[in-house]
């Protein structure tokens, strides 16, 4: 594909908050800066109320700069078939040569599919970013058709986890499908001074600190790292753990732990969004980014991580160990699993460190003008 086409982006974007929305923005400023045509289409609402169990959709700060003048359309509702079609045909009619739908949830797929039918017929190639094949969550829902609904043999499929790119194989989607790792975004060259962001956060400057970055759900086992918090031995270098994120679950069984020996005055529970600052504060804060998770595909997290020159202990599930160089740029464990957890955590109060060879993965590892490259190349 030659630089210099109509390219529409179909997702979320701000003022919708999330890894998704951060993941829509970033990639359409850098196909924007490589000179491409570029608008998004995204959604006026996205998941109805009774199926969102956060505070809000919206995102309190303010539109980061690399938006400025960018073309947004949020037309698509989740629940309204009439503003897919409408929606569709508008895409349609602007002529992209290459429209790009962002895939996490079937939930979506309705709509996504009938973008995509508008597109085609409209010429355009249809590229799916695909970030979760199967849902994380209700995954035992009998989505059926859904979880390959709108994908045609002459569309391309991008995924950042092999495993993903198996999952959608064994859906039967047959399409062609590449696996890329997930972009690691470009963070600004300040330096943030560790200690005064340790005691933002109340946190002596002196801690080894253990970071969980995130939405609060079920399959990212908190409860897994509390347990494993409790195993550290009481004697060694002082340590605090930040968890930093809104509660999709229910937190009392946390505050109750966070209040009692032996993790009293050094589990601290933020719940809350967290901005791009305050995210960018927490990590300059870690010594070490921790996820736990039970199960998943892939995840964001890791790349932002590496980005800020933070390591990364988590676990063997999904794409995570394609991520992660165990004992390089990280530690893996087995899922679920406590103490293997609180032993990888010994590891880090003994001094072991990660910090040059997570900037190096961060460097190796396709940035999102890569990206864009490569979605050139699909298409």
């Amino acid at each position: 594909m030659s630089v210099g086409v109509r390219i529409a982006i179909v997702g979320p974007i701000h003022p919708i908050r999330g890894g998704v929305a951060l993941y829509t923005a970033r990639l359409a400023a850098a196909a924007r800066e490589r000179g491409h045509e570029v608008e998004v289409l995204s959604y006026r609402r996205l998941y109805p109320r009774l199926f969102f169990p956060g505070r809000t959709q919206l995102d309190p700060d303010p539109a980061p700069a690399l938006l400025a003048g960018l073309r947004v359309e949020a037309s698509l509702d989740s629940l309204s078939p009439a503003s897919w079609v409408r929606a569709a045909s508008r895409l349609a009619r602007g002529r992209p040569e290459l429209v790009a739908l962002q895939r996490w949830h079937p939930f979506f797929a309705p709509a996504l599919a009938t973008v995509a039918r508008a597109a085609r017929r409209g010429g355009a190639r249809v590229v799916w970013l695909v970030h979760n094949a199967r849902p994380h969550e209700g995954r035992s829902l009998p989505w059926g058709p859904l979880l390959r609904l709108g994908l045609h043999l002459d569309d391309r499929a991008l995924v950042h986890a092999s495993s993903e790119a198996e999952a959608l194989r064994s859906l039967g989607v047959r399409c062609p499908i590449r696996s890329t790792p997930m972009p690691a975004p470009e963070v600004p060259r300040e330096v943030l001074d560790p200690a005064v962001a340790r005691r933002s956060f109340g946190i002596d400057p002196g801690d080894v600190v253990f970071l969980f970055l995130g939405y609060v759900r079920a399959y990212k086992g908190v409860d897994v790292l509390v347990e494993a918090l409790r195993r550290l031995a009481p004697e060694g270098p002082r340590w605090s753990a930040l968890v930093l994120g809104e509660w999709y679950v229910d937190r009392s069984w946390a505050d109750r732990a966070a209040a009692a020996p032996p993790l009293a005055g050094r589990l601290r529970i933020v719940d809350r969004y967290a901005g791009e600052e305050e995210v960018a504060r927490a990590l300059a804060a870690a010594t070490v980014a921790v996820l736990p998770y039970r199960w998943g595909s892939q995840s964001a997290v890791v790349p932002l991580c590496f980005a800020h020159g933070r390591g990364v202990v988590t676990t063997r599930v999904g794409g995570l160990p394609e991520a992660i160089e165990h004992g390089v740029s990280g530690l893996l464990v087995e899922p679920g699993d406590a103490a293997a957890l609180a032993e990888a955590l010994e590891e880090i109060r003994r001094g072991r460190r990660f910090a040059p060879a997570a900037l190096e993965r961060a460097r190796a590892r396709m940035g999102f003008p890569a990206l864009v490259e490569t979605l050139e190349e699909l298409c």
